[in-house]
């Protein structure tokens, strides 16, 4: 019986998202700027003389535009979900399931699906751009499928915290603007702070940000085709801004825990939320 509830809270989900604009309102310049992005680097890769050096730089740029899809994914989630309180639709959903938490946990899957849309979009067209950029030569597929794969990861985590996030806030304007203030200020000032630490220990905790350990996931395969795999935790480090980065499955379950924590006081404060 609750298997079939859940079915159905998340088909009535997947109905709401799509007869709305805003999914695809956001695809559309997250797509485009993959395009850009991987067709410069593309470019850039064709004029280096050993074409051996243009798979790395196809990966990195895959990357940078997989990291900037997270931000869009969780900016999605966010609105998606503070829009059903600033519409109040939200509470014709509580009266037809009354057990809050299958509701968020419903939207936070329904988001996470959308949030991994958006990282396959990003990713074929930017790996068509790319390879239209240095004249079609054929990087690795495997080490393509698993960056494309854990920018998809990457993207669902904070599509789902977003969605979560969303419930805990509930206002649009604060919702979104406090995240991107978060994701594209906040965490560099923490994690300028937790570096310039004198302790041997501190800094590492640049690594456990929830926006740093998405950067680290997906510019660690990257990193390491890159420079090898004696210096690639040192570029992982530099690009991500972190020190002492873990392997790309351990930032994940990083990422994971943040989503589960927020997901925590999403379900605590929509429980206690009146929606009348």
């Amino acid at each position: 019986m609750a298997g079939r509830l859940m079915g159905r809270l998340l088909r009535a989900e997947v109905r709401k998202t799509f007869s709305t604009k805003l999914w695809w309102a956001l695809l559309v310049p997250v797509a485009l700027l993959s395009i850009v992005i991987n067709l410069f680097g593309g470019l850039f890769a064709a004029a280096i003389p050993n074409k051996g050096a243009g798979l790395p730089l196809l990966l990195g740029s895959l990357a940078y535009a997989l990291g900037l899809t997270g931000v869009f994914a969780a900016c999605y989630g966010v609105v998606a979900m503070a829009a059903e309180f600033r519409h109040r639709t939200i509470t014709t959903t509580y009266l037809t399931e009354p057990r809050r938490g299958r509701v968020l946990l419903a939207k936070m899957a329904t988001s996470a699906a959308v949030g991994a849309l958006y990282a396959a979009v990003v990713a074929l067209v930017g790996v068509l751009a790319g390879l239209a950029g240095q004249g079609g030569a054929a990087p690795a597929v495997d080490q393509l499928l698993a960056v494309s794969a854990i920018g998809m990861a990457v993207a669902a985590l904070w599509s789902a915290l977003g969605s979560a996030l969303g419930t805990v806030i509930s206002n649009q304007v604060s919702g979104l603007v406090g995240i991107l203030v978060y994701l594209l200020l906040g965490e560099l000032l923490i994690s300028a702070l937790l570096n310039s630490a004198d302790s041997d220990v501190v800094p590492q905790l640049t690594s456990y940000l929830p926006g740093n350990a998405g950067d680290v996931a997906i510019y660690d395969i990257p990193a390491h085709v890159l420079a090898g795999s004696d210096l690639g935790p040192t570029v992982v480090e530099t690009l991500a801004g972190v020190t002492a980065p873990p392997p790309w499955w351990g930032a994940l379950l990083v990422l994971a825990a943040w989503v589960a924590a927020v997901a925590a006081t999403g379900w605590v404060v929509g429980a206690r939320r009146d929606v009348t």
